[in-house]
């Protein structure tokens, strides 16, 4: 496939813009009451900031989920902004039941059983005014999804989304429809079950090298035993990744 030469500056321009923003961000994972607070306030402002529920919210939102010992709940910080957030959970049979099963239950009960394992990624709040001013926080939110499937060996990354939007899912990291379209109770849109196969990693590194990252940064992230204390901030290591040699 012939690439234009302008879409490959853009394409390289995008690329740089993405590095600048993610050597400003740090990951953390959220443990403490006022870290949970401010995760609350930030889905407050984030979902109530468009279409998708039937109703406004009115006070932090927060759920018994969250305060899992096997839910990893993070907060990006862009110079000590929390300017996004995203929980994640591995979703397997018998597991505690995750948003994306609540919606989907028909299709994953069955697949479940028969031993698949799944990372349901929710939750996903951007501040309004962060995104607006940097677009990429979305991509740099995702990240922590992708990698989390691939650290657990997961199958499959869940995406329960709205309709319009399975196509940015298909084109960015190749995702297929596994269930829907329905209509979630308590909502006003329409929603799929994508998922992301665990085969499309090199093609979405590849595509966005902000999702290279070292085993350092992944253990820091997701291995911390439970009794103890997480590391305070993690940062990406997606420059350091993408320019490490690869194997032969």
């Amino acid at each position: 496939m012939l690439i234009r030469n302008s879409d490959y500056v853009a394409h390289v321009e995008k690329n740089h813009r993405l590095f600048e923003l993610m050597d400003r961000i740090e990951y953390r994972r959220i443990r403490t009451p006022d870290d949970f607070e401010d995760i609350g306030q930030l889905r407050l402002k984030a979902f109530n900031a468009r279409p998708v529920y039937d109703t406004q919210f009115s006070e932090p939102l927060l759920e018994p989920i969250d305060y899992l010992p096997e839910t990893f709940l993070f907060g990006l910080y862009l110079e000590d902004w929390l300017v996004a957030s995203m929980r994640l959970n591995t979703l397997t049979a018998g597991s505690y039941k995750t948003p994306a099963y609540e919606m989907f239950s028909g299709f994953l009960d069955p697949v479940m059983a028969q031993g698949m394992r799944f990372v349901d990624p929710s939750r996903f709040a951007v501040d309004p005014a962060a995104s607006s001013e940097h677009p990429g926080l979305a991509l740099l939110t995702h990240r922590l999804s992708t990698m989390m499937t691939i650290h657990v060996g997961a199958q499959y990354c869940l995406c329960a989304v709205k309709l319009e939007h399975e196509g940015y899912y298909r084109r960015i990291f190749r995702a297929t429809r596994l269930a829907g379209p329905m209509e979630p109770e308590g909502m006003c849109v329409t929603a799929v079950l994508l998922g992301i196969s665990i085969q499309n990693a090199d093609y979405i590194k590849e595509r966005n090298p902000i999702f290279n990252f070292t085993q350092t940064e992944t253990r820091l992230l997701f291995d911390t035993p439970v009794n103890q204390l997480p590391p305070l901030t993690v940062r990406p290591t997606a420059r350091l990744a993408a320019q490490a040699p690869r194997a032969a």
